[in-house]
């Protein structure tokens, strides 16, 4: 990016109460938001409101497939600023000194991995941006030891389907012994067309080609404990995550008491982001209506059941239930999504 003569241009690492480091080419700079972009911030709850009712994270995304199939554009919003400044928001600041600024501008986010509160049951809710212009998310697997939890991955998959996320599948300790099963499901994601990277801290395989699937890019790690991403991390860039506390195996919570997020600058260019909320991905509800399509496979089928209300789990008429008869669709997949929908995965 090119700055202006008078702003500096910054991705934000973190923040916290109001003050934000800010990562620049000139250093990393303490910032604060400019009393407009305060009061603005404290107006943007009349966002993304339809006939006085606010909109949660998935009505928005209905609204805006609905609109799209009407070939109607989108409602301007009163105040066009994000509810809240985040990890990864791109911001404009005047430079105050060596070490702070203020920030006058935020950037237009290209994406945005979004959540409502813990807990909550209001449906008026306004969804919390844990991080911005995030690009990938790697799950990360263990083929061995422990082995590896194929519906935990289809429970991850079906969130960055949601959130239009590209996910990556990381399958570590390539090196150690593993069950032919674990051969055959990387080939079936495969196939499907996700990326599948065989990767070991200890023997160094697949390493290169995982920092240049990072390169140029703000992505995740997230898994299960004790699957290797410490390891994964450090053989990436040494002693990061040992530095940072970015990613604990041990309890697979991090350092993080709270849901707020980080960027780490990566030597090889992009970025890797640390987030407590984010880890707590499994955790997530998927609206059952959109639960169907974040399943890729079912996507072609989707509309062809004879019911039009059809839930895809013993419905007679139902085009995915004949596809997996027909050995189209994968039996597990199939289970994956039956368990997430009846909410034995949640």
């Amino acid at each position: 990016m090119i700055d202006d003569p008078i702003l500096l241009t910054g991705i934000v690492l973190t923040g916290a109460h109001g003050i934000y480091d800010v990562h620049t080419d000139n250093g990393i700079f303490r910032c604060t938001l400019r009393g407009k972009l305060k009061k603005a911030f404290a107006r943007v709850q009349t966002q993304n409101v339809v006939g006085g009712r606010k909109l949660n994270v998935y009505q928005m995304r209905r609204a805006e497939r609905e609109r799209e199939k009407q070939h109607k554009p989108a409602p301007e919003a009163e105040n066009p600023i994000q509810s809240r400044l985040s990890a990864g928001d791109y911001v404009k600041f005047r430079k105050l000194d060596e070490h702070t600024g203020l920030i006058e501008e935020i950037l237009p986010r290209q994406s945005e991995l979004s959540r409502l509160d813990a807990g909550s049951t209001d449906k008026k809710a306004i969804p919390q941006t844990l991080l911005a212009n995030l690009d990938q998310v790697f799950i990360v697997l263990a083929v061995a030891q422990p082995d590896p939890h194929f519906a935990f991955l289809d429970r991850y998959l079906v969130i960055c389907e949601a959130a239009n996320l590209s996910a990556i599948i990381c399958l570590n300790k390539a090196d150690l012994p593993h069950d032919s099963h674990v051969e055959e499901a990387a080939s079936l994601y495969a196939r499907l067309g996700y990326t599948v990277v065989w990767t070991s801290a200890y023997s160094g395989q697949g390493i290169e080609g995982l920092k240049a699937l990072l390169k140029d890019h703000t992505s995740l790690f997230t898994g299960p404990s004790g699957v290797g991403k410490s390891s994964l991390v450090n053989a990436l860039e040494p002693n990061m995550a040992l530095r940072t506390g970015l990613i604990s195996d041990a309890t697979g919570k991090g350092r993080h008491t709270t849901t707020g997020s980080q960027l780490y600058p990566l030597s090889t260019g992009g970025w890797l982001a640390d987030s407590a909320g984010i880890r707590a991905l499994a955790a997530w509800d998927v609206s059952m209506e959109d639960l169907p399509r974040c399943f890729v496979e079912f996507r072609p089928y989707l509309g062809e059941c004879v019911y039009d209300d059809c839930n895809h789990i013993d419905e007679e008429g139902c085009a995915i239930i004949q596809a997996v008869e027909d050995e189209i669709i994968d039996e597990g997949r199939y289970r994956s999504y039956v368990r997430i929908y009846t909410g034995e995965e949640r």
